[in-house]
C-alpha cells in the first residue's frame, strides 16, 4: 500500500514558503548577535511604523519648521526655529533606515525652549532675486545630539498638542571622525532648488517665472507640490532603505562637505544633482542651461543658469 503524502507541487512551494519566512528572522538573530558595523547594530532594533513618523505632503501649513544647519557632527547641537501659533507642541526626533521595514526609528522626544505661542517675524525677502529667507526667526527648539549617535538622515517631527497637525523638519547627522566603507552625500542643494516655501523656487515663482537665489532659511515644503519628486522621499529614502537592509557600513553626509570626507571615504554615492559647490558654503550655478544626467535616474535633466543657494545665515 502506497504511502500517501504531499504531492510535489504542493510540497516544494510550501518549503520554499516555510523558507521565506523563517530563514530571515534566524539570519537577523545572528548578525545582531554580533553586528558587523554601527549600520547593522542601529538597525537590529525596534523601528516605527510610517504611521507614527510620516505625514501626507507638506503636513500642517500652521506648523512649520526647519534645522538651522543641514548636517551637525555627533555630539553637535542642532537647532530649530518654528513658526506656529500653538500653545504646546513637542518635537519627535527620528532616524531614518530600516528597521524591519519600518523605516525610521524614535530617538527622542523634545520640547520647545521658547516661551509659547512664539511670534515669527515675516521672512526677508528680496523682489530682484525672489529670495525668501527666514533666517530671522527666532530659535524654538535644540537637540543635543548624542556623541553615540549614528550617523544618518533625520527627521523633527513637528507635533501640535491641540490638533495633531504635523510636519517634518530634516537635518543629517555626520560622524567625521569615523571611517566608514561608504559615504552617502545626500542632496539637499536639489531639495532647496525645487522647495518653493514663501512662493518662490529656482523653477517656478518670480521675478523671472523663478527665483534667482534661494535660502536654506526655510521649511521644506516640496513633498506637497508638483516638484515632489525631488524630495528625499522619491530617491533618497529608497536608497538608505536599501543600503542599510544591506547591512553596508555606511555614513551620509550634505552637499556641502564632502571634500573634506572623501579624504578618508571612497567611494561616494549620490541621488540628485551635482551642483558645483562655491565659496564659504555657497552652490553657484552659471552659463547657459545644460543638460545634466544622473547615473541612478537614467534620463536627461535640465540644470537652471545663474542659480545662487544661500546658506544658513543665522
Amino acid at each position: 500500500m502506497r504511502s500517501r503524502g504531499f504531492p510535489a507541487g504542493v510540497l516544494l512551494p510550501f518549503l520554499a514558503l516555510v523558507s521565506i519566512v523563517l530563514l530571515p528572522a534566524a539570519a537577523r538573530a545572528d548578525v545582531c548577535t554580533s553586528p558587523a558595523n554601527a549600520i547593522v547594530a542601529e538597525n537590529c532594533q525596534a523601528g516605527n511604523p510610517a504611521s507614527q513618523w510620516d505625514i501626507s505632503g507638506a503636513g500642517d501649513l500652521t506648523i512649520q519648521g526647519y534645522a538651522t544647519a543641514m548636517s551637525v557632527n555627533r555630539g553637535q547641537t542642532v537647532s530649530f526655529k518654528v513658526n506656529t501659533n500653538a500653545s504646546a507642541y513637542h518635537i519627535d526626533i527620528y532616524r531614518i533606515g530600516y528597521y524591519g521595514g519600518n523605516g525610521a526609528r524614535k530617538v527622542a522626544t523634545i520640547t520647545p525652549s521658547a516661551s509659547l505661542p512664539q511670534t515669527q517675524p515675516a521672512c526677508l525677502t528680496d523682489s530682484t532675486t525672489g529670495l525668501t529667507d527666514c533666517g530671522n526667526w527666532a530659535v524654538s527648539a535644540t537637540w543635543s545630539v548624542p556623541a553615540t549617535a549614528v550617523s544618518g538622515l533625520y527627521i523633527g517631527k513637528l507635533v501640535r498638542e491641540d490638533t495633531g497637525g504635523a510636519s517634518h523638519m530634516v537635518f543629517i547627522v555626520r560622524d567625521d571622525s569615523g571611517g566608514s566603507d561608504l559615504l552617502y552625500q545626500l542632496s539637499d542643494t536639489t531639495w532647496q532648488a525645487y522647495n518653493d516655501y514663501g512662493g518662490n523656487s529656482l523653477y517656478v515663482g518670480s521675478p523671472a517665472g523663478r527665483a534667482y537665489k534661494v535660502s536654506y532659511n526655510r521649511p521644506f515644503i516640496v513633498r506637497g507640490g508638483q516638484y515632489a519628486r525631488t524630495w528625499f522621499f522619491a530617491d533618497e529614502y529608497p536608497m538608505v532603505r536599501w543600503l542599510e537592509s544591506n547591512g553596508y557600513d555606511v555614513s551620509y553626509s550634505d552637499n556641502f562637505r564632502p571634500r573634506a570626507c572623501l579624504r578618508r571615504r571612497t567611494p561616494r554615492r549620490s541621488c540628485g544633482r551635482a551642483y558645483a559647490l562655491g565659496g564659504r558654503g555657497t552652490a553657484r550655478l552659471s552659463g547657459p542651461p545644460r543638460a545634466h544626467h544622473h547615473p541612478l535616474w537614467g534620463r536627461r535633466r535640465r540644470r537652471p543658469d545663474h542659480a545662487d543657494h544661500r546658506r544658513q545665515a543665522q
